[in-house]
Parts: structure tokens; sequence; C-alpha cells
């Protein structure tokens, strides 16, 4: 049986990495059925397209396409008549096209193999339009055309000289045959092989392939009697290089009659003893073991390659067959788990060293007839040789027998988390018990809910990356932001080890103030600013302390932030003596602070702004008394309070709550209304804003990046803050009517985009 196959029609296969390592191997992109038009801009037309592989140059012949040409239905008769030429590669139809009829055409063709794994080869049907057969590397003077076989004779030969000079557009027609019985007047078909019949010598010649040695010109009648079938135009003999044709003969089995030879019986005795030089054949075999074991290794090659071609089929429902390599073992236990869980067997690892491991099913089979317990038969089994790379499987029987199950021990978390980061990374916030579902429904099995919340916490750990990791890697972020961002300030506050040798320190604090938004504020200054602060979750919580300014457009304007270990006298003092230090700011400044009535906060603006003014945020303040007096009556009472434009009114409205509740009217009465009531402002700030809400928005907007690790979190306010210059400085590009602080304010935030921008 040939070792070429061919491809089916929706089959893909890389020729370069199959064939690598194998010069003599090469594939045929075969083109039939069709037919060239004319010159210039020839093409293929109406035509199919089928791929060989498989074939070896050493033992490629024009044989091999015929059958291929009759596996493919062309050859259905004796009187099919296909001509065959190939492309030369990078060539065009016009110019780029040869015969392919003789094995000097195949050894031409043979010549791209090496560098060309992918040869085009052209069929046309009866006749030739071409004139590549003229134009072959060896032209020939003799066609060798196939004719019927008589019933009395084997398949004979007949031969034609090709003297008379061959039309470029068109084949010369066959010479018939006369007074011939045993051959057709027209041929049935055509064997495209060429070759050159040398003549030892031009004058002497008896047909047979010896030399008579008489000197003349013609042929006597008893050299004619001998060999009927043998014709040669003695007008147009052509000098030719001499070849010894006593050693053809040595090469040609006696026992099998051919046109223009005789078998061992007509050959005279005189001839057989005294004109034949025998040639001792056993030297030839003693030199030719190097050749053996050449075509033994090339058979073995073709044999592996064609052993991965047929299973090339076998990829898409069985993920394992014999002589299948891997990388390594690690790919190899991989692949056997993921089937596993495929499948819903329970695949058992049963031995594991350096060179071998091998898996079992240790599923149950229902044995209700006797009480033993009998095995699975699935068994692969994968190994390497010492000195090899590649791992193989030598065992594999692919037939269960046991049960499926829903528990699998391959699929634990660690599985589930490579599979579910695309579905972490759409949906972060995705409920544990939504994705246990999905996961129960995808693989039919039975998930538990601890096992789907480690799967999600290790998925989110290689999204978002690991929370205790980036702590190492927090300064050379922060040295990266500030070679970025010119005058930023970012301020680590670490907490030193109990041992004094220990290198190490505990991170605790981090400050962070953009150089960009320092000028800014610098520019369009408005003597207000807001703090508050949020909590972060994770493994490691705490605070984000916010600064946000207003600008012109009474629009938030985000300052500084900081992550601290908790909202404490301590931490509020490092995060205001830092942001006072950045923008300026002294125990005489008249600056005005909003804040919710935290108790580290309200000493530490007393002690570092003692001229300042402090404002509580209304809302706060109504929050607390709704734990002793609720209802919409007092929440009234209190904005009307708040809200009034002079004092007069401010205790109008106060002895209103004081009817209504003296209790409540006490309790509102130990705040001082400096502190709540805009009646009681300063007007220093040139705002009347009684809730902090600027610092409430920031934080909501920033509440995805609260959850994330210490550097995630960090820039997620960054990017938060450059995307908030950028609409500001897009207001500004509509001409919207602000004071005049606020072009200056926007102008700023225009400088700040183009240095936050990275």
């Amino acid at each position: 049986m040939a070792p070429w196959r061919i491809r089916a029609t929706m089959d893909e296969i890389d020729v370069a990495r199959r064939y690598a390592g194998h010069p003599t191997i090469f594939s045929v992109r075969l083109h039939h059925g069709g037919q060239f038009t004319k010159f210039p801009g020839r093409k293929y037309i109406k035509g199919k397209q089928n791929y060989v592989d498989l074939l070896d140059i050493d033992t490629f012949s024009i044989h091999d396409i015929d059958e291929m040409m009759e596996e493919l239905g062309h050859i259905d008769s004796d009187e099919t008549l296909l001509y065959y030429h190939f492309l030369r590669p990078f060539g065009d139809l016009d110019f780029g096209l040869f015969a392919l009829g003789s094995d000097q055409d195949v050894h031409h063709l043979g010549t791209y193999v090496a560098n060309h794994k992918v040869i085009d080869v052209y069929i046309e049907h009866g006749k030739t339009n071409l004139h590549t057969y003229s134009m072959s590397p060896n032209p020939s003077k003799v066609k060798i055309v196939e004719i019927k076989e008589p019933p009395a004779c084997s398949k004979q030969l007949f031969l034609e000289w090709n003297d008379s000079p061959i039309e470029h557009e068109s084949v010369p027609d066959l010479t018939e045959v006369e007074n011939d019985s045993h051959l057709d007047k027209e041929p049935s078909l055509v064997d495209h092989i060429e070759f050159e019949m040398n003549v030892e010598n031009e004058d002497d010649y008896d047909g047979s392939g010896h030399n008579n040695g008489s000197g003349n010109d013609e042929f006597d009648d008893d050299s004619e009697s001998e060999d009927s079938d043998f014709f040669i135009d003695e007008d147009n003999l052509i000098h030719d290089v001499d070849v010894d044709m006593k050693d053809f003969h040595m090469n040609i089995d006696k026992d099998v009659e051919w046109v223009g030879g005789s078998s061992e019986s007509n050959v005279p005795e005189d001839t057989q003893q005294g004109d034949l030089e025998v040639i001792n054949t056993e030297v030839l075999l003693s030199g030719s073991s190097s050749d053996e074991a050449n075509d033994g290794k090339r058979r073995k090659t073709i044999r592996a390659i064609h052993r991965a071609y047929e299973n090339d089929a076998a990829l898409v429902s069985e993920p394992f067959y014999i002589f299948q390599t891997f990388s390594s073992s690690k790919d190899f236990k991989t692949q056997v788990k993921l089937h596993s869980i495929r499948t819903r067997r329970e695949i058992q690892l049963e031995k594991n060293d350096k060179n071998r491991v091998r898996f079992v099913c240790k599923g149950t089979i229902p044995n209700l007839a006797t009480n033993e317990e009998e095995k699975c038969p699935w068994v692969i089994y994968c190994s390497k040789w010492k000195r090899d790379i590649d791992w193989m499987v030598k065992t594999y029987t692919k037939e269960h027998r046991c049960l499926q199950t829903r528990k699998v021990k391959a699929c634990d978390y660690k599985f589930l988390s490579e599979h579910i980061v695309q579905v972490i990374e759409t949906n972060p916030k995705i409920p544990i018990r939504a994705l246990r579902e999905q996961l129960q429904r995808e693989y039919q099995m039975d998930i538990s809910h601890m096992k789907t919340f480690r799967a999600k916490q290790q998925a989110l750990n290689h999204v978002q990356g690991d929370y205790a990791s980036q702590y190492r890697l927090l300064r050379d972020y922060v040295l990266e932001v500030q070679a970025r961002n010119p005058d930023t300030t970012v301020k680590i506050d670490v907490e030193s080890e109990a041992n004094p040798t220990v290198e190490t320190r505990t991170f605790r604090r981090i400050y962070v103030c953009i150089g960009a938004l320092k000028r800014g504020f610098a520019v369009g200054r408005r003597d207000f600013l807001g703090l508050d602060g949020a909590f972060v979750k994770g493994p490691y919580p705490g605070q984000v302390l916010s600064a946000v300014a207003l600008d012109g457009n009474n629009g938030i304007y985000p300052l500084a932030y900081a992550v601290v270990e908790s909202e404490t006298l301590n931490s509020w003092t490092w995060f205001l003596s830092n942001l006072g230090d950045d923008l300026g700011l002294g125990t005489n400044s008249n600056f005005t602070f909003m804040s919710d009535r935290q108790k580290g906060l309200l000493p530490t603006i007393a002690t570092l702004f003692p001229c300042a003014e402090h404002r509580y945020c209304l809302r706060h303040i109504h929050d607390n008394m709704k734990k002793n007096w609720r209802g919409k009556v007092f929440k009234d009472l209190l904005w009307e309070c708040a809200t009034t434009s002079n004092v007069q009114h401010f205790h109008q409205a106060m002895e209103k709550l004081k009817k209504l509740n003296n209790d409540a009217y006490e309790w509102l009465k130990q705040i001082p209304p400096q502190s709540w009531a805009r009646s009681h402002f300063t007007g220093r700030a040139h705002c009347d804003a009684l809730t902090n809400n600027l610092c409430e928005a920031f934080n909501s907007k920033i509440e995805d990046g609260r959850d994330a690790p210490i550097i995630n979190c960090i820039e997620f306010i960054r990017e938060y803050i450059m995307k908030k210059i950028v609409k500001v400085d897009k207001c500004d590009n509509r001409k919207i009517l602000v004071n005049s602080k606020s072009n200056k304010v926007n102008k700023s935030n225009r400088s700040a985009q183009l240095t936050l921008v990275y």
C-alpha cells in the first residue's frame, strides 16, 4: 500500500512543522478536472483541488500520480489520456510550468522539495495545449505509449521516434503502427515517461541493443524478422553519446517480453557466452548495506509521520492516542485531569516518577451478581527515555466500564480559578451563589460554597494582583509616579519591627498629592476644603482619607488622598500636616474645613489650624439626631434652623424646636451654631454649603477601587482624578460663563491634564 494519503477536504495541516527535519518528504496540491486558458494570463479553470501528503521524493514516480488520479476517479478505462505538469515555486502559469512525464522530470521536481514542502501539480485531460513536454530538462527522442494487451501476449510498449519538430501549442498525433496484428490502430493510454535511446554506433544497430559491426547503413532481413515491432528512421540517425547496452540488459527481467528486446530463449548462444560480460552482483550487494540502513530509517520516519497523520482525527473525539508526545509530564497530567473532569470519571495517579507516569480509573462498577470488586479497564501510561526530552504515550486503553460521578477530585478550586478568570475580569463582584450555580451547570458536578469562594479569591488575585506582594512593589510604584508627575508628593509611613536587626519594615500609611493638582489649586484658590474618610475592605482593612476642594463652578476638585490604618488622632494629624505643607497652610491660615464630627479630626484641626473655621456636615448631625428623635417634623425644624440667613430667624426656629421637644432643643444647643448654622458663618469661604457632599461624591466614585490591593487602589484614585480633570477642561472649551477665578482654575486643570496623562 502506498504511504501517501489524499487529505480530507476540510483538514488543515502545517506541513512545514510536520515535515521539519525530513528534507525528502513533501505534499502535492493536485489540480485536476479543469483546463488551461490561453496565453498570456493563463489560468486553470473549472477544476478541483486536492492535497496529497506523505510523499517521498526518493521513491516518488509518475505511477504515483496515476494511482492518485485513479483514486480520484479520473481513470475509469484504458482509453483515458492525461498530461501532468508541475509549477515551479513562486512561478506563474505562463512561464513556471514544467512537464512531469519522465524520471528526469521527477528529478527536476526534486530540486525544489528541500525548501518547498507543497508542490502544485496540474492535470490536463484528453489533450494538451502547452509546450512543456518540449521544454523538459532532457527532451526525449522516443515516446512510450502503453497499448491494449492482446490475449496472447503480455503488456507491450509502443515506441515512436520523435524527431519531427514539436509545435508549441499542441502535441503531435500518435503514429499508427502498420502491418502488426498485435497492436490496435489507436493507443489506449499514454505513459508519460520520456527517455533518450542512445546508439552505440550510428552505422550498425540490430534492434536488440547489440552491435553487429557490419558497417552497413541497413538492417538485414534476419534482424527485421527477429524483431518486427521495432522501427527506425534510417535517414535521420543522430550522433549521441556512446552507451554500453550490455550493462543495460543485466538489469532487465529476462522472463518478461518487451518490444525491442527478447527473452532468454531468443538470444543466440554465442551472444550470451561471448559478448556479454557477467557482473558480480555479490560485490554490489555487499556495498549496499548503508543504502538499506537509509531505506529503513526513511521507512521508519514515514511510518511515524503517517501515525501522526492518522491520529489527527482522534484529537477531536479522543484526547489521547498511542505514540502521542508531550513536552513535559506536567502537560500530560494537566490533559489527563481535564479529561477526568470532562468525562466525570474518577481518574487517579498510580505511578509518578522522573521517567514514568501512569493513570488508572478508580470508578465504581455496578456488579449485582457477585460481591467481588471489578476494576475499570481504562489506563494510560506515558514515559520517556532518560536521554529524551519529549514524553510519549506507550499504553492507552480508552474503554470505561464504571459509572460517571458528580464528585471528581481533579475538579478542585485551583482548576476552577483558572477557568473563571474571564468571568471575574468581566464582573469582579459576581455573587458566590451565582458563580456556583454557573459552574455546576457547566461541569455537571457538585461544587461546594467554600470551593467556589476559594476559586473566586484566587481568580481575583490573578486579575488584580496579590495583596501581600503589592506591598513589596509599592516603593517602585511611588518612584514611577513621581517621575511621571513633577512636584508630586508621596510619603510612606512605616512601622519598625520589634527586632532592630530586621531590615524589613511594616507598612502603615501612604500620602499622595499630585503636583498638577497643587498648582491648579494655588491658581484658582478657594479657601474651602472637605475632609472625610472611607473604609478599605479586603484582607488588610483601613481607611482612605481625602481632601476635596471646590472649583469655580462649585464642582469637586480632589486635592490629596491617603491610605491609613484607621481614622484616629494620629492618622488625621499626619494627613493634615502633610496637606498643610503642600498647600502652604500655617497656624494663622483663615481656612474653612467641612467634615463630620469625627473624634480624631476635631482636636487635630483645632491644634494645627486654630484660626480656621470648622463646619460640621448637617446630614451627619441629622443622623445622630434620628437615634432619639425620628420623624419629618424634627428634620424640617433642623433644616429651618440651619438655613436661616440671620441670627434672629435662627432663634425663632430654635424656639419652635423647643416647643416641640425640649430634649431635642437642649441636645442641638450643645453643638456650636458657628459649625452648622448658616446665620453664624463668617463668610470668608464665600460658600454657604451645609453638607459635605463633595467628599461623599468623591468616595462613591472610588468605591470600586477601595477593595483592591494597595497599588490598584491608589492607581484607581489617580486615574479617576485624571478623568475628572479632562471633563473640567471640556467644560472650559464650551465657554461656560464662570467667574475669573474659575477661568484660572480651568487653565490650571489643562496643564494638570497634560501632566497626568501618560
